[in-house]
């Protein structure tokens, strides 16, 4: 089996003799024993948004829209793992989005270990409920979203309110996918700085399902 580190994310890849194979899974002995892994380990920017799009699509028959010839009944699941400072919100938009596509097709397993930080979060708390697992020593971390805005004043109060909608927007998904209030995210994020949490408190706050 030959693992390669490309950018952010980990590639499985068994067969060392096919050039052309670029699927990031891990194949077992078997090939119904397929299993499907994606390691999302750095910052969350265009690069690991490219690749992590891949590697979901990949596992998706290489779509997002399945036809009723597309069988999905006996794919295992997903496994996103991710240990991640967090980074470009708009990023992990995109791939937030993408999972709950793909999760229409096939269960997504989320695994948190090391640090899941800011834009992480919503990842490892997007994954399908009941299958989203945190590390016991792993730290969550949530904040303010930040922009470096300049320029002239008009484009300073342009970004300033979309910095605004966009975590407001991601307030909504922690909060769609977590025992939290809008309030209560909101109530952590106005403390204006960097707010840690353990294993056991993600857990308590519904953003994982289980500790491991």
């Amino acid at each position: 089996m030959n693992n390669q580190l490309e950018g952010n994310i980990m590639i499985y890849n068994e067969d060392e003799t096919d050039e052309e194979e670029e699927a990031m899974v891990f194949q077992g002995e078997e090939e119904e024993e397929e299993t499907a892994l994606i390691g999302l380990c750095g910052e969350i920017n265009e690069e690991s948004l490219k690749e992590v799009t891949y590697a979901l699509l990949t596992f998706n028959k290489g779509k997002v829209l399945v036809s009723e010839d597309d069988d999905f009944e006996d794919a295992p699941d997903i496994e996103l793992f991710i240990s991640s400072v967090g980074g470009t919100v708009t990023d992990m938009f995109a791939i937030y989005d993408l999972m709950q596509l793909i999760k229409k097709n096939r269960d997504i397993a989320t695994f948190g270990y090391g640090k899941v930080a800011s834009a992480a979060v919503p990842l490892l708390a997007g994954g399908t409920p009941g299958k989203r697992y945190i590390a016991k020593n792993t730290r969550v971390m949530l904040h303010h979203c930040s922009s470096n805005t300049g320029g002239p004043h008009p484009n300073i109060k342009a970004n300033l309110a979309e910095l605004k909608k966009v975590e407001e927007m991601m307030i909504q998904i922690l909060a769609d996918n977590s025992h939290l209030s809008m309030g209560e995210i909101y109530n952590i994020f106005s403390n204006n700085t960097d707010e840690y949490f353990s294993a056991d408190e993600a857990l308590e706050m519904g953003l994982v399902d289980g500790i491991i």
